[in-house]
């Protein structure tokens, strides 16, 4: 399948092989009663190095924590008072 045009009906059926034809390097539009409605395209490896370094930066402030500036206890009342 090369670059084109592609109906939701037909993007359902045959998405194994819209996989395959993308990974490939074809730019796929899926179309909806002959709309563009989404674009399947090839992933941008500088987009996942950017996604990984994201995960490795979120991943340390979990370790970390985060100071939040609380000092004080907190009950099941406190919580549910308005």
């Amino acid at each position: 399948m090369p670059d084109g045009l592609v109906s939701a009906a037909e993007a359902n059926r045959d998405f194994s092989k819209m996989l395959r034809d993308v990974e490939g390097g074809a730019r796929i539009t899926i179309t909806k009663d002959g709309k563009p409605v989404a674009v399947l395209s090839p992933a941008d490896a500088s987009m996942n190095l950017d996604r990984s370094s994201a995960h490795r930066r979120m991943m340390v402030m979990l370790a970390e924590g985060l100071p939040l500036g609380f000092c004080g206890g907190v009950d099941r009342d406190d919580v549910h008072s308005r």
